[in-house]
């Protein structure tokens, strides 16, 4: 399977897990573009203590917001998110090759951490802890949008297309992957050892990470559609394989995949600042 993101440097490190304080919410009263949505990256562990509170958090946004928030949970730090060997609590391998690379590109330091459309990128303020998120999210709802994403997926092919709302020029790429939610499984929720914790929104594999298009200028009413076959049974094992070959600690118990409970998100994003212009998400029907 074809690597899509650049693996710029191995750097194992263990980092603190942070304890962060009680959500807030923004201005409910503020302007938002119905057409816009947004995308939070959550970086967590299942030994992360503090990592439930940031998932609280995003479904607190979500609950405001209702689809336009789009969530994804990538388990990252080989300390907070390695496996416990076969046979003992904590011993799921959530971990993915593709969590590792955007965890080393993106320096995520510290865990519950998020990244909000990837917003700051450029001046390395984009590494949010959870009570920052919600700002941000309000800001970014208010922006026009140059993109609307259609997704219709089922456990063998993928289609999406793209409407261009403006004309811009290309200096954008399409990026798409796999989610599942619903999994039961351990998770440290502060000073509890949950056996039958349910983790939502994990980021399983990557499908595409590539060019939006192969023209330089794109005009406004004009469709991009794009289709990926997919093999689960394939992308599953790639999973397990990664975690008992490659990830530092893995057992390869990284399996289980329910396509049942599984999405597809999409986004598109420029190219020199990383910034997220716009998101979609649909389950994987069987």
């Amino acid at each position: 399977m074809k690597k899509y993101i650049t693996l710029l440097s191995i750097i194992i490190t263990i980092t603190a897990c942070e304890k962060v304080e009680k959500p807030y919410l923004t201005d409910l009263d503020a302007y938002v573009n119905p057409d816009k949505k947004v995308l939070i990256e959550k970086f967590t562990g299942h030994r992360c203590s503090y990592c439930p509170d940031a998932a609280r958090e995003l479904e607190s946004i979500h609950d405001i917001y209702g689809d336009q928030i789009i969530g994804m949970a990538i388990h990252i730090d080989d300390f907070f998110a390695g496996p416990s060997p076969i046979g003992n609590a904590f011993d799921y391998d959530f971990r993915t090759e593709w969590g590792d690379e955007l965890d080393e590109n993106y320096n995520i330091v510290g865990l519950p951490k998020g990244m909000v459309n990837r917003i700051g990128i450029p001046d390395e303020s984009h590494i949010l802890g959870k009570d920052e998120w919600a700002s941000v999210v309000a800001t970014e709802l208010q922006k026009e949008i140059d993109f609307l994403i259609t997704i219709d997926a089922d456990t063998n092919k993928i289609n999406i297309s793209i409407l261009l709302e403006n004309n811009i020029i290309n200096n954008y790429k399409l990026f798409v992957c796999l989610t599942e939610s619903n999994i039961i499984n351990w998770q440290q929720d502060g000073s509890e050892n949950i056996q039958d914790y349910e983790h939502n929104h994990v980021l399983r594999t990557v499908i595409y990470n590539g060019e939006l298009s192969n023209t330089d200028n794109l005009l406004r009413d004009e469709l991009i559609s794009t289709s990926f076959n997919i093999n689960l049974s394939d992308l599953e094992q790639y999973n397990i394989n990664y975690s008992e070959n490659e990830a530092v600690n893995g057992n390869g118990n990284a399996g289980g995949w329910n396509a049942s409970n599984m999405s597809v998100i999409a986004y598109i994003y420029n190219t020199n600042t990383k910034e997220v212009l716009q998101v979609e998400e649909a389950h994987l029907n069987n």
